[in-house]
């Protein structure tokens, strides 16, 4: 008899684990690989579903409050709803508590959840609550497209453009601070706490999501490096980053420190900002909209067919050596 195999979740990680059990997935309307998955309702609609745990023991930083935990949890479930450019409408919790957990803790969690469900114009509608070894909050949450639109993570064209919501390095400094006692200004500090404490999906984006010809679009919850390698996996095309999107102050601060600023623009996580595609040809106008609308967005380089890598174009970064691992579940993570 074959002897079972002692290779631990560790030996493999998060991704090659999906892609050894991704036959046992149905199919739905958006690929395995996405964060949501899109089943087609007897209406014609789309049901749009997506589902994120936040354990304690590894996502959960040190003096964060169960308030935040429950708030955290809301906006990681939600995140990849906007990013199909759909409404999330509905958000159910599954929780699990130690029994020695205070019971002002655990309420002072599901207020957390229903702020957040409140901010994000979500309903609330309970869900399951049990007994674990650690602090767990499992959050479910729906949409619907009534015109059938959800926008894939798979669907570029070279040339095409790549943007993002927003500036990176916040969440990188937070962890840093945190985790490795790094001393910073006190406005920088705050700022970076903030950001990992209580982070904000672009909800604020979705009507610009919903009605300009998006081609692709992917939220940067696990980092921008890891967001853009799979973006570049998924389409078959290396990306030409022309802009790095790091915060001025961010980029400031790694110079008096001597940090790589590439590390803190690319590996950090949990930013849920949004990175998106459009075609070259629509730019002009885009960029015109979101004037208009006062959206900070940026255009941080483009798909480009003649190689598969991320290779930095800004000249404000050429010199600095781009980090090549961004965060995985079960491996060790420097």
């Amino acid at each position: 008899m074959k002897k079972s195999s002692k290779q631990q979740m560790r030996d493999i990680g998060e991704r090659e684990f999906l892609s050894q059990i991704s036959h046992f997935v149905d199919e739905s309307e958006l690929d395995f690989n996405d964060d949501a998955s899109a089943i087609k309702l007897s209406s014609g609609e789309l049901l749009v579903i997506n589902i994120d745990m936040l354990v304690n023991k590894t996502d959960v930083l040190p003096e964060m409050t169960f308030r935040q935990m429950g708030k955290k949890a809301v906006t990681m479930a939600v995140s990849d709803i906007i990013a199909k450019g759909v409404q999330p409408l509905v958000c159910l919790a599954s929780i699990g508590f130690p029994a020695e957990t205070e019971v002002v803790k655990a309420k002072d969690v599901i207020t957390g959840i229903r702020e957040q469900c409140d901010y994000y114009n979500v309903l609330y509608l309970g869900g399951d609550l049990n007994e674990s070894s650690d602090i767990v909050v499992d959050v479910v949450s729906l949409g619907v497209s009534k015109d059938k639109k959800i926008i894939p993570r798979k669907g570029a064209r070279n040339g095409d453009l790549l943007f993002s919501t927003g500036l990176f390095g916040y969440t990188s400094l937070g962890f840093r601070i945190l985790l490795e006692n790094l001393i910073v200004p006190s406005e920088l500090k705050k700022k970076a706490l903030l950001s990992v404490y209580e982070p904000i999906a672009r909800i604020d984006l979705l009507h610009l999501l919903q009605n300009f010809p998006i081609i692709i679009c992917m939220d940067s919850s696990d980092g921008l490096l890891v967001t853009l390698s799979d973006l570049s996996k998924l389409n078959q095309m290396g990306i030409d980053v022309t802009y790095v999107p790091l915060s001025e102050s961010i980029r400031d601060f790694s110079k008096t420190k001597g940090i790589n600023p590439l590390e803190l623009a690319f590996t950090g996580g949990e930013e849920f900002e949004m990175i998106f595609a459009i075609a070259l040809d629509k730019k002009d106008e885009f960029l015109e909209i979101t004037k208009n609308l006062g959206f900070s967005i940026y255009c941080i380089g483009s798909f480009n067919n003649s190689h598969k890598e991320i290779k930095i174009k800004d000249e404000l970064f050429e010199k600095y050596e781009l980090p090549k691992d961004g965060f995985e579940h079960f491996r060790i993570n420097n």
